[in-house]
C-alpha cells in the first residue's frame, strides 16, 4: 500500500451535534442579548443538582462533582467507545463588539451552562429562544457542558430533568471597558488545521485513526499539561502533535472531557460521538455488548465488580472476552 493510499483510507468522521428547528434558530439569533457579566462561583448544592440532572438523563450511577476526579478505564478495552454526549453547534456561540462570548439558545426551554473560569465552576441559564452575553476577560479556550432542561413541572428547588447534553467551547479575552472607553484589543489568533488525522492512544488501548474536518490548536495547557486542541472547533482533547505513518501532521489524543466544569480531563469517549474502534486484529464480537453493560450498570447488577461506575457506563461499545 502506498503512502497516498494509506492517507486516503483514514475515514473522516462527522461529530454528532444538537439540532433545532431553523425557525427557532432564526428567532434566537435576533434576540437581544441578556448581559450576565461574570457568573458568581457556583455553590456546591447547585453543582450537585446539575450533576444529578445529567446522571438521571444518561442513567449514570454516581457522577462525582470533583475537578480532580478521573474516570477509571483500567479494564479490558472495549472494541468501540461511544459517547452519549453531543456537540454544541459552533455557530450557536457568537461574540459581540467587545469580543465577549454570546451563547445562543435556539430551544423553547432553558439551557443550563457550566464552565470553569479562574479555577472555579460557574453556572448560568440561557433563556428560551434567547442569547446571553458574558465576560471572560482572561484569554483562553473554555469548554462547557450544556444541558437542555425540560419544562418545569415541579417546585423551583427540585432538580429538573434534561433532554439533551452537549459539550461546547468559547474563547475568552473580551470585556466591557466602560462608557466612552476604547474596546479591548482583539484576542490573539489561533492555529487551525484542516482535514487532520486523529489517533487516540490511551493507557490501556489504542484506537484506529480517523479524520476530523478541522482542529483548532489553543496551545499548551499550563494547568493540565500537554497540548489542548478542539476537535472540529468544539470537543476538547489533550495530547501531542506527531506524524502519521503517511507523513501527515496528526494529533495524538491522550485525554478528553465528558463534562467540562464538572470533571477534569481524563481518558474516555470523545463528546460528539466520534466512535473509537480498537486498533487490533482481534475484533471478536464475543462477550457482552456495551448496551448490555450499560443496562446492567444502570440496574446496579455489577456494582460489586470494583470498576469505576461512570467508566463502565461510558463503555457503550462491544467489549472483548469479558468473562462476566
Amino acid at each position: 500500500m502506498s503512502i497516498t493510499q494509506a492517507a486516503q483510507e483514514i475515514e473522516t468522521v462527522e461529530p454528532q451535534t444538537l439540532v433545532a428547528p431553523e425557525e427557532d434558530v432564526q428567532l434566537a439569533s435576533k434576540a437581544a442579548p441578556v448581559d450576565e457579566e461574570i457568573p458568581a462561583p457556583a455553590p456546591e448544592p447547585e453543582l450537585a443538582s446539575f450533576s444529578n440532572e445529567i446522571q438521571t438523563s444518561l442513567k449514570l450511577p454516581g457522577l462525582d462533582v470533583n475537578t480532580s476526579a478521573s474516570t477509571n478505564f483500567a479494564v479490558d478495552p472495549p472494541v468501540e467507545l461511544i459517547s452519549p454526549v453531543k456537540q454544541w453547534r459552533p455557530e450557536w456561540v457568537q461574540y459581540d463588539e467587545y469580543y465577549r462570548p454570546i451563547i445562543m439558545n435556539p430551544y423553547r426551554d432553558p439551557v443550563r451552562i457550566v464552565y470553569m473560569y479562574e479555577m472555579t465552576p460557574r453556572i448560568m441559564v440561557v433563556p428560551p429562544l434567547g442569547r446571553m452575553v458574558f465576560e471572560a476577560a482572561q484569554y483562553a479556550a473554555y469548554s462547557f457542558t450544556a444541558a437542555l432542561l425540560s419544562p418545569v413541572i415541579a417546585a423551583a428547588n427540585v432538580a429538573q430533568a434534561v433532554s439533551n447534553i452537549a459539550v461546547g467551547s468559547f474563547f475568552g479575552g473580551g470585556y466591557y471597558p466602560g462608557v466612552g472607553m476604547a474596546p479591548p484589543p482583539p484576542p490573539p489568533p489561533v492555529m487551525r488545521y484542516d482535514n487532520v488525522p486523529v489517533f487516540v492512544n490511551y493507557s490501556n488501548a489504542r484506537y484506529e485513526p480517523f479524520r476530523v474536518n478541522r482542529i483548532v490548536d489553543v496551545g499548551d495547557d499550563a494547568q493540565f499539561g500537554e497540548r489542548k486542541v478542539l476537535l472540529d472547533g468544539v470537543t476538547p482533547a489533550w495530547g501531542v502533535w506527531n506524524e502519521s505513518p503517511s507523513g501527515e501532521r496528526q494529533f495524538e489524543v491522550h485525554r478528553t472531557q465528558q463534562f467540562p466544569g464538572l470533571e477534569a480531563p481524563a481518558e474516555g469517549p470523545l463528546p460528539g460521538d466520534y466512535r473509537l474502534r480498537l486498533a487490533s486484529d482481534d475484533t471478536s464480537t464475543g462477550g457482552l455488548s456495551g448496551r448490555d453493560i450499560f443496562l446492567m450498570v444502570s440496574a446496579g447488577v455489577i456494582g460489586t465488580l470494583g470498576f469505576g461506575a461512570i467508566g463502565l457506563a461510558f463503555f457503550l461499545g462491544r467489549r472483548r472476552n469479558q468473562g462476566i
